[in-house]
């Protein structure tokens, strides 16, 4: 009909908008034939993460103009809530690159937005970028070839999520949505530009950038407090965390312990410990801390770290943490028992203060399944050869320990309580995914920040305080 013709043609003209928008806004005439537009190297300036710029804006308008003209015959539905059972990854990694960041493994662990899988696939490309350099260094010329390669399709995609974007996008979210995947695509680029010309420091800023944003961009798209399943009825009851939440934990030092925290050593690579890059200041792959006098500038008795919860994966444990944090539970406790792949801490009694007599259960997430499985470890359950969603493979996991004989209680699987550790990855002794943490334990986060001062924590060491500074609103109180 005509007015079908119409409407055709207003969608036509949007779209060669959005093309348009995606060139900066540099077309001739709205009269040439689309074609995608020739990539050109970038002017050989230093690259750097930018605000939203001319050209994310005209991409955002752009995109706005294609939604108002698809109209009410498009509009779009809310988000829809759901986890692939089957993904690319590997058991510890991408492909054969081991990821040992937390960070970037809770990114790829992020619940999906089924209608968009391209926003998945955005988000493999830019944490392989990384991994490669995890895996070999960065000063050998083929993984910088590989990580181009990654950039330059990532740009492609990037480009090709936003009218998709904005047709599926649920209203309340689409601004924030469009502005998040702009700024991912802006920084794209100047990645491109960065390797380039092999510089590592931009590369990595760039790179933690573009995740950032397009893990904030799932975020965005999925409904607060909803899991793509039901928690037993059996443990319904117990505190859940629906979603994730951050602990900020201030440590500081035993009044008898002569050594400092040295904040200079936050600046290592993910390497043979786990640890996160800190792109201010890269080292080589063996770098890692080896022991050298730490600067007086850099020593304190204090240090303060970032814990980032689960709850996708581990809403119980998660949510059992998040409550016992929000109420104190973990002001002012020491540091209890170091070994050799462990920090232990949450002992109330042996702490001398009131026990808590809530117990949760072993819960577990495999990566291939759409829930997790609860009370039987992996080998009691023969799936001792499959891996885990949230893997022991990162320095400052964070495990949920059973609870001890000397508390009264029997010692199984659904006997934790308050007692935690962090894991001190090596791969020497904890391989990647295959070790003996790995569905013995609950893993039910990771440290996100400041993980080093880990590896400096003695016993006396006290954890001052531990506050919820994000994601309360996901907490769900017990009965």
């Amino acid at each position: 009909s005509r007015m079908a013709g119409v409407r055709s043609r207003g969608v036509r003209g949007a779209v060669r908008a959005l093309l348009c928008g995606l060139l900066a806004g540099k077309c001739a005439s709205l009269s040439q034939p689309l074609m995608r537009p020739r990539w050109t190297a970038p002017a050989r300036t230093q690259p750097a993460m930018r605000e939203l710029t001319p050209f994310p804006r005209a991409l955002a308008a752009a995109l706005l103009s294609l939604a108002l003209a698809l109209g009410p015959a498009v509009a779009p539905p809310e988000a829809a809530f759901a986890i692939d059972q089957w993904v690319s990854s590997s058991d510890s990694g991408i492909g054969l690159l081991v990821n040992k960041d937390g960070n970037s493994i809770l990114r790829l662990t992020l619940p999906r937005v089924s209608e968009l899988p391209g926003l998945y696939t955005a988000q493999e490309l830019t944490e392989k970028i990384k991994l490669r350099f995890d895996q070999v260094g960065f000063k050998r010329e083929p993984v910088w070839v590989s990580a181009s390669g990654d950039a330059g399709m990532l740009e492609r995609v990037l480009q090709d999520l936003g009218p998709l974007l904005v047709a599926k996008a649920p209203s309340a979210v689409r601004e924030q949505a469009v502005s998040l995947l702009a700024r991912a695509l802006d920084n794209a680029r100047p990645l491109i530009g960065a390797l380039r010309e092999r510089n590592i420091g931009d590369t990595l800023r760039l790179q933690s950038a573009v995740a950032t944003d397009l893990a904030q961009l799932q975020l965005a798209l999925l409904p607060a407090q909803a899991l793509p399943y039901e928690v037993p009825a059996v443990w319904a009851g117990l505190p859940q965390l629906r979603g994730r939440a951050e602990v900020e934990m201030k440590l500081r030092k035993g009044p008898g312990n002569k050594q400092q925290f040295c904040a200079s050593s936050g600046s290592m690579y993910t390497g043979r410990f786990g640890l996160s890059y800190a792109p201010s200041d890269v080292k080589e792959l063996d770098e890692d801390l080896k022991g050298n006098e730490c600067a007086p500038q850099y020593t304190s008795a204090d240090a303060t770290i970032h814990l980032t919860l689960d709850g996708f994966h581990a809403p119980v444990t998660a949510g059992n943490f998040a409550s016992l944090v929000n109420e104190g539970y973990f002001d002012r406790m020491p540091i209890q028992q170091l070994t050799a792949i462990s920090i232990q801490t949450g002992n109330a009694k042996q702490a001398g203060r009131p026990v808590n007599k809530r117990t949760i259960p072993l819960e577990i997430f495999y990566k291939r399944d759409a829930a997790p499985t609860y009370s039987y470890t992996s080998d009691e359950d023969k799936r001792g050869a499959e891996t885990l969603a949230l893997p022991f493979q990162s320095y400052g996991a964070l495990g949920m320990a059973r609870q001890s004989a000397d508390l009264g209680g029997e010692i199984d699987n659904d006997s934790a309580t308050s007692e935690f550790f962090f894991v001190k990855y090596d791969q020497a002794l904890i391989p990647p995914g295959r070790n003996t943490l790995d569905g013995a334990y609950s893993c039910f986060g990771y440290t996100s920040e400041g993980a080093t001062y880990l590896r400096q924590l003695e016993l006396g060491d006290t954890i001052v305080s531990a506050k919820l500074i994000s994601g309360l609103e996901n907490l769900i109180s017990g009965k």
